[in-house]
Order: structure tokens, then C-alpha cells, then sequence
């Protein structure tokens, strides 16, 4: 049983979790109003599948003493058809795209250095690179979105080389929505692993490294080196994990049907006000 007290931490920390991601949200256009219907579509959820007998789900009645909702509302959540499916692409299109082209060998020389692809044609082209991905996104959209974001450049007007080994999106939207698919939703589902009692596989890896306080004056020394850091491991570890699977294409990843997908997060953080930034 959860006491008082670590009750009214575990508010005190979700307070600091969802004030910086109220400022995400609003920045976006999505107001209380559509978060509180995610919300309690969510405990629904996590109450009727995680709490029923006999891999039954939850009787209504249960799931409103366990949420808070009322037995009404229950059964109006539970009789609505999902509008939200979490995606199944871990990561965006584009860096997909700039993995490929980095790591398999029919797109790398023997160095493993990306090759200078033709646009399209016969061959090892960037269309081709595109259909080991997808066959859903035209290659031509993808090419000009590699070069609007400097992950890529046209040579001689024909073929296109890779300039960057990862993809960064710099648009508002993008990037809030690869933060809370890849960041903040892969973390919850770390803690959720970690934190359940019935779990027997043993704790996923999850550290978190603070440093001591240092002068205001050396805070972008100490960003420009965590980058630094960070970047060259994050390159060795793709490299290391990768080398476990094998380059496929979409349609052959659909006939796998009991592949897993590890992965990895990376931030750095620190508490400077917006004014230093």
C-alpha cells in the first residue's frame, strides 16, 4: 500500500512533469479540454486490461472506484472507438532514411562511408534507398525534407549525398512529436517496467547523471562537451545495435512476426532560466 507521504511526492513530481509539457502542448494548440479526454481514456485503459481475472478485462464497476470516473462515464469511454493509435514507426521517416544509408553495405563503399546516390534510375539509387524503408512516402518527398534540414545536398543536380549520420527536425510540430514518442513515452514505459512489482525479468537500465553547480560563465563549455560526448556514443551504440538485425524492408519487417525493437534515450538537461539560453 502507497503511504501518505510518498503519495504526495509522487504529485509533487508529476506536478513537474506536466507543467513543462501543459507549455508543450499549448505551444501545439491542444488545450485541458483534449488532454483530459486522453488522460481518461488512458486510465480507463490501463485499469480494464491490467486488473481483471482470468485475462478478462475489468467489470465497469471496478474501473470507476480504481479511476475516480463514474460508472457512466466508464461505459462511455470504453463504447467509444479509439481515435488514437500509438505509432508503430519508432522513429521518423527521414532518420530512417539517413540509418539505411549509413548502414547497409549496399549503400555504404567499403569503408562504410554513405555512397553519392544517383536520384533514381536502375541500380543502387536514393529510390531505392527510400523502398527499403517505405512504399507509402514518394521518394522525392523525402529527398527535398533531407536537404530543407541539411541532413543531405544535391551534387550535379542528379545525385544527392548524406551529409549528417542523424536526423534533427526543426520544426515546432516535429519535433514535439518525436519528443513524446521516442522521449517521453519511452521513458514512462521504462519507469512503468521498472516500477511494477510482478515484473521478473529485472530492471531495465535507467541512470540519470546530475553534476555538481558550476559558474553560469561555463555552462556552454559544459554543453558544447556533453554534445560532444554524447553524439560519439550514440553513434558507437546504433553501430553496436544494429549489428544484431539485418537491413529489411518494410514488407518483409511485417512477416516477422515476434521481432522486438531495443532502443535507447539520450537528453541532456540543466536548470538555467530561458534568459541564459
Amino acid at each position: 500500500m502507497v503511504s501518505d507521504v510518498t503519495r504526495e511526492r509522487i504529485r509533487n513530481a508529476l506536478s513537474g512533469v506536466l507543467l513543462p509539457l501543459a507549455r508543450t502542448l499549448l505551444r501545439c494548440g491542444v488545450g485541458y479540454t483534449e488532454f483530459a479526454e486522453l488522460a481518461k481514456h488512458a486510465f480507463v485503459e490501463a485499469a480494464s486490461r491490467d486488473y481483471g481475472v482470468r485475462n478478462r478485462p475489468t467489470n465497469i464497476a471496478r474501473v470507476a472506484v480504481m479511476t475516480g470516473l463514474s460508472r457512466k462515464e466508464v461505459a462511455r469511454i470504453r463504447g467509444v472507438k479509439k481515435r488514437v493509435r500509438f505509432l508503430n514507426r519508432s522513429v521518423t521517416l527521414p532518420a530512417a532514411i539517413l540509418n539505411e544509408w549509413h548502414l547497409n553495405r549496399h549503400f555504404c563503399d567499403r569503408y562504410g562511408v554513405p555512397l553519392i546516390l544517383p536520384v533514381s534510375g536502375k541500380g543502387v539509387t536514393f529510390s531505392s534507398l527510400v523502398r527499403c524503408i517505405t512504399s507509402d512516402t514518394p521518394p522525392g518527398v523525402l529527398q527535398r525534407e533531407l536537404i530543407r534540414s541539411g541532413a543531405a545536398r544535391m551534387i550535379g543536380g542528379a545525385k544527392i549525398l548524406a551529409t549528417k549520420r542523424h536526423f534533427v527536425p526543426d520544426s515546432v510540430n516535429e519535433k514535439v512529436l518525436v519528443g513524446l514518442e521516442l522521449g517521453l513515452r519511452r521513458l514512462a514505459e521504462t519507469i512503468e517496467f521498472n516500477s511494477n512489482p510482478d515484473n521478473a525479468q529485472g530492471n531495465r537500465f535507467q541512470r540519470f547523471i546530475e553534476g555538481p553547480k558550476i559558474q553560469p560563465r561555463d555552462l556552454a563549455e559544459v554543453r558544447k562537451e556533453v554534445y560532444r560526448l554524447l553524439t560519439k556514443f550514440s553513434v558507437a551504440l546504433d553501430d553496436s545495435m544494429t549489428a544484431y538485425g539485418t537491413s529489411v524492408s518494410t514488407n518483409q519487417k511485417k512477416k516477422i512476426a515476434k521481432a522486438v525493437q531495443p532502443g535507447v534515450g539520450l537528453y541532456y538537461f540543466d536548470d538555467a532560466p530561458d534568459k541564459m539560453l
